[in-house]
């Protein structure tokens, strides 16, 4: 999934749209757990890019 292809303002609207209304449940754990997982994910790739830069500006 590429996160930079998601238009999170139209999510969000929708998203507060749905509850407004009424149209919406309970994430199950298993969904919360896949959130939380991609989440972790995504801060996890950042931290490894930021090493890495470190690594190639320290052997500079």
């Amino acid at each position: 999934m590429n996160y930079d292809e998601i238009n999170v303002n139209e999510v969000l609207e929708s998203v507060a749209s749905a509850v407004e209304q009424g149209n919406y449940r309970q994430a199950t754990k298993k969904e919360s757990m896949e959130v939380r997982l991609a989440a972790l994910s995504a801060i996890v790739h950042k931290m490894q890019v930021l090493v890495q830069n470190d690594k190639e500006l320290a052997g500079a």
